[in-house]
């Protein structure tokens, strides 16, 4: 698994809240930033990126997010559901922390 660096690292005090979201996308780097771009967009605060390979031209991302914001859960909600409808998109999913 290959992490992708945030802007400003930081260390998730142990009472934060992350939301997670997985994505099953093709091996795509155009589509990889065209999603994270998606939220940078709506001002979500990604604290950990994470890909790797799920097969041979299938890429697994795992973003999460800042639970802080009143209206983050919402908004990956909406998000998940936009991402999962772009070509290119097998699967998208919350996990519950």
């Amino acid at each position: 698994m290959t992490r992708i660096e945030t802007m400003k690292p930081q260390e998730l005090p142990s009472s934060s809240t992350t939301l997670e979201q997985v994505y099953l996308i093709d091996r795509d780097p155009g589509l990889l930033c065209r999603i994270l771009g998606l939220y940078a967009a709506r001002g979500l605060d990604v604290v950990r990126a994470d890909y790797a390979y799920a097969a041979q031209d299938v890429m697994r991302l795992d973003v999460r997010v800042d639970n802080e914001s009143i209206d983050a859960a919402e908004s990956v909600r909406v998000l998940v559901d936009k991402v999962g409808s772009f070509v290119g998109v097998i699967a998208a999913a919350e996990l519950e922390m």
